[in-house]
């Protein structure tokens, strides 16, 4: 575990996960595996289920913006994923229908795709130019405009130019 991520929050999360699970199985009638967490994910995401390896990652910075929030949505957001895999397999969508009952019928959370915390500023930022302005580009991106990968800016629909690191 991860040491910025306090003792209190981490018994938090295993028992939202054990309660989630205990409705989930009592529901299903059926067994599941417990997920194995760690706090690895890094950048604009809450959270990812990686589902064959039955582990979640859950992210620091934002856990500690407000880690009833987070414990609260985040957690049974992923575990739903994880539960949905379990009982249905792999052939749902990942937010379909199965993923919104488990959040909404059995774990009593708004089904939402999406979060509201604050993302950590990139460190590294590009520089890139179009007709009518200058675009920031993280390191992710502008490694795949190396590649080759080819933007334009959505307002004048001109090609982006890499011009400088920032």
């Amino acid at each position: 575990m991860s040491s910025v991520v306090n003792h209190k929050n981490v018994e938090r999360i295993e028992n939202k996960i054990s309660d989630c699970l205990n409705r989930a199985e009592r529901y299903f009638k059926i067994g599941l595996q417990r997920p194995s967490f760690n706090f690895k994910q890094r950048g604009r995401t809450a959270g990812t289920a990686y589902l064959q390896r039955n582990e979640m990652r859950f992210n620091t910075y934002m856990l500690q913006q407000d880690p009833d929030k987070f414990i609260d949505h985040v957690v049974p957001h992923e575990l739903a994923h994880i539960v949905v895999y379990q009982v249905f397999g792999s052939k749902v969508r990942p937010h379909g229908k199965e993923w919104i009952a488990v959040m909404e019928h059995l774990f009593d959370v708004e089904a939402s795709r999406t979060h509201d915390f604050d993302v950590p500023k990139p460190r590294n930022l590009f520089l890139y130019q179009c007709a009518c302005q200058v675009h920031e580009f993280t390191a992710h991106r502008h490694g795949r405009a190396v590649k080759g990968t080819q933007y334009v800016c959505r307002y004048c629909r001109k090609n982006l130019n890499f011009l400088k690191k920032k």
